[in-house]
């Protein structure tokens, strides 16, 4: 009997289509569709609706909205004194202290600096810290000081001051040189990871005298796995007990008292970490927490405390192409939503691309342009929290700016001609000369050569000439741009292309008729809609322009003329044309001090017959 009822459905059903070819179709039906993240591991026919194919440089939220992210902005001005090392910045630490003093400490090259009411300022110190883009620090507060490491020099300490002095381990018989990884744990100082006079401790949990961060004794120290070939990464504290992450386990710490003190046990075999600075704790949206880590096979994954899951295993072929030999340096932070991990691409010297996990809805989006070699949460004096980074050419910044449609600044032009800088304020490498460029303040800012002479190259731009003339870069293009060079600055290339969609029958055909979309209307906000059916080329791109318009009303939009609404967020239109199987819409913006932000979208089209 149900075998009847469903062959009769399914002749009723495909009757009814057959008898009226042209017949609307609505997809998804009867709702707009949302927007979820990237999907790299499904073949594009099997992507789950709502998926991306492909994106970069977008925010996704709990409301499957999808915005382009906002720019970043230069914190105060260059961290490097002579303005030629093009030093890397190799952490950033927001203090604390008992006063209720706060400062924000960036480590550049062979010098920390601090945030002194908006200048980069000096922290004293003697003797100083090894300059190198590989010797990240980590940084932790124990006891009023801000203790960091950075597995190359002897750990220090950062008073109120500020000043920094080596911290004292002098009661070792063989004293720190130096460690790892650090964390204050129930009063005690702990390292991982170290060097103690001459010889490597891989696989050392070496602890401080109790309330103390000066005072040591030779036996506290635990040597985990010391003949299996382990080394610890780093640590992360789980609802009161301490995890050690090392290269193939993870183990639990709790602290017992008494001659024991510290209990060992390992709870994961065969999975470890890479990358210290990638480890982060976060909260999820149902007031559980876990930790993110990287491992040495490129995933990223979460633990819970018991059991690991892999949340990249979505987009593990992008992962995939990471710099194997770079993942250790990878960066991570998380903002109370966003997890976001910056790593080295293939065949890179730096960390050049983002990845970023929504923890709200599980979802993965890409960044590029963002070259994050430290990264870290910042609460400012308006107490604001944001995320700062710092790249690899002694700037740090403020991501995802709200008032910045471009990255530091945005600007477009011809170069006129190149020659070397005559500033007085500094002696950069190459100086650009653009008649296009105006009174902005390119500082911080990437300049890219988008065609002409030396199309592909960027550099970091270090200061406006004299008069506004032109502009200096820190270092000299590998070749040397010409009249012909066409450069943007601070253009963010935002883009989400979308699963191909066969509205619910990959075997029929539809003449498609085109898209409603829902958007916020702004002044400055534009999309670029195109589409590719059947996995072709893109067949037509549009600028849509999604600035307010008084004239636009319900009773005279027209397809591809206008919107419907008046005022706030609308239903625009995009109007198709074409045959096929399946169509694959993109939404993109590319163009400097742009936006966009669309709430969901649905397709249109007239069914046609079945492919025989």
């Amino acid at each position: 009997m149900i075998k009847k009822i469903i062959i009769f459905l399914l002749i009723f059903c495909g009757a009814a289509w057959a008898d009226d070819p042209n017949k609307l179709i609505s997809y998804p039906p009867n709702k707009i569709m949302g927007f979820r993240g990237l999907d790299t591991r499904s073949t594009k026919p099997t992507i789950a609706d709502s998926r991306a194919s492909d994106l970069q440089n977008v925010i996704l939220s709990s409301a499957l909205d999808l915005r382009q992210r906002y720019g970043y902005s230069v914190i105060n001005d260059t961290l490097d004194d002579t303005w030629l090392n093009e030093d890397a910045v190799t952490g950033i630490f927001d203090s604390l202290y008992s006063t209720g003093t706060s400062w924000t400490y960036a480590f550049v090259g062979d010098k920390i600096k601090y945030d002194n009411a908006g200048t980069w300022t000096d922290v004293s110190f003697l003797p100083g810290i090894t300059a190198g883009k590989n010797n990240q620090f980590q940084c932790i507060m124990a006891l009023d000081s801000a203790v960091c490491t950075n597995d190359t020099d002897v750990p220090l300490k950062i008073n109120v001051t500020p000043k920094k002095t080596n911290l004292i381990t002098t009661d070792l018989s063989d004293a720190l040189t130096n460690a790892r990884t650090v964390v204050w744990f129930n009063n005690y100082l702990i390292f991982g990871n170290t060097k103690e006079a001459t010889v490597e401790r891989p696989t050392r949990f070496r602890w401080s005298n109790v309330g103390t961060i000066e005072t040591w004794s030779d036996d506290d120290f635990n040597d985990i796995s010391t003949f299996a070939g382990d080394e610890i990464i780093g640590f992360a504290e789980l609802y009161g007990d301490l995890y050690i992450f090392l290269t193939k386990s993870i183990w639990k710490v709790s602290l017992v008292g008494g001659d024991e003190l510290f209990v060992f046990r390992k709870v994961i075999d065969n999975i470890g970490a890479i990358s210290t600075h990638a480890i982060g704790v976060i909260n999820l949206s149902d007031n559980r927490s876990a930790v993110i880590f990287t491992d040495d096979q490129k995933r990223v994954l979460m633990f819970n405390g018991a059991t690991i899951t892999n949340i990249g295993d979505i987009i593990q072929p992008s992962l995939d192409g990471l710099n194997e030999a770079r993942l250790q340096y990878a960066v991570a932070t998380w903002d109370n939503t966003q997890y976001a991990l910056c790593a080295s691409t293939s065949g890179s010297s730096a960390n050049d691309i983002c990845y970023s996990f929504n923890t709200h809805i599980g979802e993965w989006t890409k960044w590029t342009q963002i070259d994050a070699n430290a990264i870290a949460q910042v609460k400012e004096t308006d107490k604001k929290i944001k995320t700062y980074f710092g790249n690899y050419d002694s700037y740090v910044y403020w991501m995802d700016d709200t008032d910045q449609m471009s990255d530091v600044v945005g600007q477009t032009g011809i170069v006129d001609s190149v020659g070397v800088t005559d500033t007085t304020t500094i002696t950069a490498a190459q100086a650009i000369i653009s008649s296009d460029l105006t009174s902005e303040d390119y500082t911080g800012a990437i300049l890219s050569i988008t065609s002409g002479t030396g199309v592909g190259e960027e550099q970091v731009i270090a200061t406006n000439l004299t008069g506004n003339t032109g502009i200096a870069v820190m270092t000299a293009f590998s070749t040397t741009p010409d009249s012909t060079s066409v450069f943007s600055i601070g253009a963010i290339d935002a883009s989400y292309t979308a699963k191909p969609y066969d509205f619910g029958d990959a075997a029929r055909e539809k003449d498609f008729l085109g898209m409603l979309f829902w958007a916020s209307e702004a002044s400055n906000n534009n999309v670029d809609i195109s589409y590719a059916i059947d996995f072709g080329s893109t067949l037509e791109s549009e600028t849509i322009s999604l600035s307010p318009s008084s004239s636009s009303l319900w009773d005279v939009a027209l397809w591809d003329d206008g919107t419907w609404g008046t005022t706030g967020d609308k239903i625009y239109t995009k109007k198709m044309s074409g045959t096929g199987n399946v169509v694959e819409p993109k939404f993109q913006n590319n163009s400097i001090d742009e936006s966009f932000q669309i709430y969901g979208y649905n397709l249109l089209s007239i069914g046609g017959d079945t492919k025989q």
